[in-house]
């Protein structure tokens, strides 16, 4: 006989593997269909994908607004890395395409309005990178005829180098691209070099190495005080950021010295002097200033050689641009020289620059600068090519400017009489934690209005930690041009070298991708693929691209907006009043002619502190 307990435990069981049964047949399957809720998890994944490469992007163009270049770059690169690195579902997406196209282009436009909007002198615009217009010529192969024609002109000429020059094949192709296909290059460059080239000679004479180095900037920059290569060396001398400081050079946020024509000779006499002493060869010495040091130790001690042209021959030693340097700028001196026997007989050499120096021991604004001197800014720009703002440096105590030649007595006599509150009209601010403009404003012995104007400012409330603000100072309201307040002036808008629609075939080089090919030749990467047949980003070292300068396949842009859930409005029910920003207990008390405590009593609320949008009771119901 079963017990009692045992009658019991029997239907306990099989219930509870009844129960188990329905579960496991009724229970989602969320874990193992790939199909419930997959769009709704890919929507939800691609909004946060969007709003995360939207906020780098929004912070690259908050430091580009205000001169911070590399700190831009460095969020827009971080941007497209971000754009081009998603999960495969992501990438597919129709509407994340969309974006990812549409940020490529905000991100070019945003580079190239804020480049345009510094204008120097005409001189000095730049319409491409000399250095590769020049040293990617390098296919061209004369005819024996031809070399004999050309070794002829050389030997005949009565001319004397201090540099070595050699005569080869190289060096003979260059001189015929030179005073054919590139003759308008070289000939504006020689132009220019009228303003430079005699001080140059002294600088590199006075270092102990050859005056004909003076002629390097024609390969380098074409004597363009603003020229920017793409691989970010500016000026005449076109010295990386590393390089310049070594060399002595201030690269900081008001001024450039890789600008200042004088300067940056010195530096690169000096520079140039180390290299030789290096190699002890000129020609091994010219392609470390191209390459650097180390990577020309590097090939000499794969090719087991320290002869450049033995170096040269090998293919995968240096690049092609280093390989093409030194024939590329013996043909340069040799036509500089005697330019008349290769067809550069209408030269018209710029003038040299005459201008008086300074010392002034306080910060001042240029356009103050520009008055007391009775001549235009535009003019202290030009003779001071190397100041990246409107003012001198703060905390400089004794800096040098140039004035024009003539007026330095004058504007000395001017300067003293000037009150150093006068000397600048206004000033940069950081704003810290818990800041306010009016606190700001006090500080300074200015206005909130004034500062407002200045930086564009609409909604006073709106001002973020770790801003920099512009703060005008002085009356005079005619000084200050808010047009020009964060310009940098060293640097300078890269133009196309080809014109719009025209077919280019560029061959890849190494750390080239199709972001920069594209930006580089003002396309975009999906109409490069789309020329190319390609169905990835991925390209390699060596591959020809057909390339449509400055046009896209692109008919319309998108202009991709995320779509925002409208909050609907509730009605506010009746006896009750929704707080507004400026609102405080006693103005509602008083609108609805109530008293505070009663106010406070019937919502319970023991302090004066309310927020906006909070829903208070006005009336007894």
């Amino acid at each position: 006989m079963r017990s009692f307990k045992e009658k019991l435990l029997y239907p306990k069981i099989f219930i509870t593997i009844f129960l188990l049964t329905v579960l496991s047949c009724v229970s989602p399957k969320t874990d193992n269909d790939p199909h419930v809720k997959k769009t709704y998890i890919e929507k939800k994944d691609i909004n946060k994908t969007i709003n995360h490469i939207l906020s780098l992007y929004k912070t690259g163009k908050m430091y580009a607004s205000i001169g911070y270049w590399e700190d831009a770059e460095n969020y827009f690169n971080q941007a497209v890395e971000r754009a081009y690195k998603q999960p495969d579902n992501i990438l597919s997406n129709r509407e994340f395409k969309e974006f990812r196209e549409d940020l490529i282009n905000k991100i070019y436009l945003c580079e190239t309005t804020l480049l345009a909007k510094e204008n120097p002198d005409e001189n000095n615009k730049n319409d491409g990178d000399v250095k590769d217009q020049i040293l990617s010529e390098a296919n061209v192969k004369l005819t024996g005829e031809e070399e004999q024609k050309e070794k002829k002109i050389i030997e005949t000429s009565k001319v004397t180098y201090s540099f070595p020059v050699v005569i080869n094949d190289k060096v003979l192709a260059f001189i015929k691209v030179y005073s054919t296909k590139l003759k308008p290059v070289i000939k504006a460059s020689l132009e220019r070099s009228g303003a430079y080239i005699e001080r140059y000679k002294e600088i590199f004479k006075e270092q102990g190495i050859p005056e004909d180095l003076a002629y390097l900037p024609i390969i380098e920059s074409g004597y363009k005080i603003h020229a920017y290569s793409r691989a970010r060396a500016k000026g005449i001398w076109q010295f990386m950021k590393g390089t310049a400081r070594l060399e002595g050079l201030k690269v900081d946020w008001y001024v450039d010295e890789r600008c200042d024509p004088e300067k940056s000779a010195i530096a690169a006499a000096k520079h140039l002097k180390k290299l030789y002493q290096h190699y002890n060869d000129w020609y091994l010495a010219l392609a470390a200033y191209n390459a650097g040091q180390g990577k020309i130790d590097r090939a000499i001690k794969r090719a087991k050689t320290s002869d450049f042209w033995k170096i040269a021959k090998h293919r995968w030693l240096l690049r092609r641009e280093t390989k093409n340097y030194v024939p590329a700028f013996i043909a340069a001196l040799i036509i500089a020289k005697n330019p008349e026997k290769y067809g550069f007989t209408d030269l018209h050499y710029q003038k040299p620059l005459e201008y008086d120096t300074v010392t002034i021991d306080s910060c001042t604004d240029i356009r103050v600068i520009a008055k007391l001197c009775n001549t235009s800014v535009r003019e202290i720009q030009k003779l001071n090519p190397f100041l990246r703002r409107v003012t001198t440096p703060i905390n400089a105590k004794h800096f040098s400017i140039n004035i024009p030649k003539g007026k330095k007595e004058e504007f000395l006599a001017k300067f003293k009489k000037l009150p150093p509150n006068k000397r600048v009209t206004l000033r940069y601010h950081r704003i810290r934690r818990g800041e306010t403009l009016s606190q700001i404003a006090r500080k300074y012995k200015t206005s909130v209005t004034a500062i407002c104007r200045a930086n564009g400012i609409r909604n006073r409330r709106l001002i973020r930690a770790g801003r920099l603000i512009i703060i005008p100072i002085g009356r005079d309201g005619d000084y200050y041009l808010p047009t020009i307040r964060l310009r940098d002036y060293t640097h300078n808008h890269r133009t196309y070298r080809y014109k719009r629609g025209k077919k280019i075939r560029y061959r890849v080089r190494r750390g080239d991708s199709l972001f920069k090919i594209a930006q580089k030749y003002g396309t975009d990467v999906s109409s490069i693929k789309k020329w190319n047949k390609l169905k990835s980003n991925f390209i390699k070292p060596g591959k020809r691209l057909v390339i449509y300068c400055g046009t896209s396949i692109k008919k319309k842009k998108h202009h991709y907006k995320i779509k925002k859930r409208r909050k609907k409005k509730r009605k506010i029910p009746e006896g009750y009043y929704r707080v507004k920003r400026g609102d405080s207990i006693y103005s509602i008390a008083k609108k609805f002619k109530i008293s505070v405590k009663k106010l406070k009593r019937i919502n319970k609320i023991r302090s004066n502190i309310i927020r906006p949008g909070k829903l208070l009771k006005v009336r007894d119901i």
